[in-house]
């Protein structure tokens, strides 16, 4: 009977753990061949390792959530145009949802920003991080996708509102 007990915590704690945990919104993005990226050579398949993409978590109110964090600096010049325009679409589209476009927000320069999501990002090294707010009740799932400007110093944000 402990077991059985036993068995079922583990099973929940499991699929608890797992879905709150999101799949990487590079997963399947590939380079046609091989590219040259600031000296590098990259393989059709490190798309994502040419954005040295990673997962890290930071507690912004209380709450822990998960970020995917990107550095644009090391292998395209600063630039996250790709990230921006199609990897979270894509993303957020084989989740079922779609971007409003028309009601995208832009904070510039975003002073709010949470100190633990600036400390993740500077902890590793990256410029972007990107957080999925989908909460199963609410009718404000949104994308939040913060970005570090090295030149001026400044934090911004950008929220795509998505709907189901």
């Amino acid at each position: 009977m402990k077991n059985k007990y036993l068995f079922f915590v583990l099973a929940f704690a499991f699929v608890s753990s797992a879905s709150f945990t999101q799949e990487a919104p590079m997963r399947g993005w590939r380079f046609n061949g091989e590219v040259r990226l600031n000296g590098r050579f990259f393989w059709d398949h490190q798309f994502a390792e040419s954005y040295r993409e990673q997962s890290g978590y930071a507690i912004v109110d209380g709450v822990r959530r998960q970020y995917w964090l990107y550095d644009t600096y090391s292998y395209h010049d600063g630039s996250g145009d790709e990230i921006y325009d199609r990897v979270i679409p894509a993303w957020v589209e084989g989740m079922g949802y779609a971007i409003d476009f028309d009601n995208i927000q832009v904070f510039f320069p975003n002073t709010d920003l949470a100190s633990s999501v600036r400390a993740l990002m500077t902890q590793r090294g990256c410029d972007i991080s990107v957080t999925l707010l989908n909460e199963p009740s609410a009718r404000n799932n949104a994308v939040y996708i913060n970005n570090f400007n090295r030149d001026t110093g400044i934090y911004d944000t950008i929220v795509y509102p998505l709907r189901k």
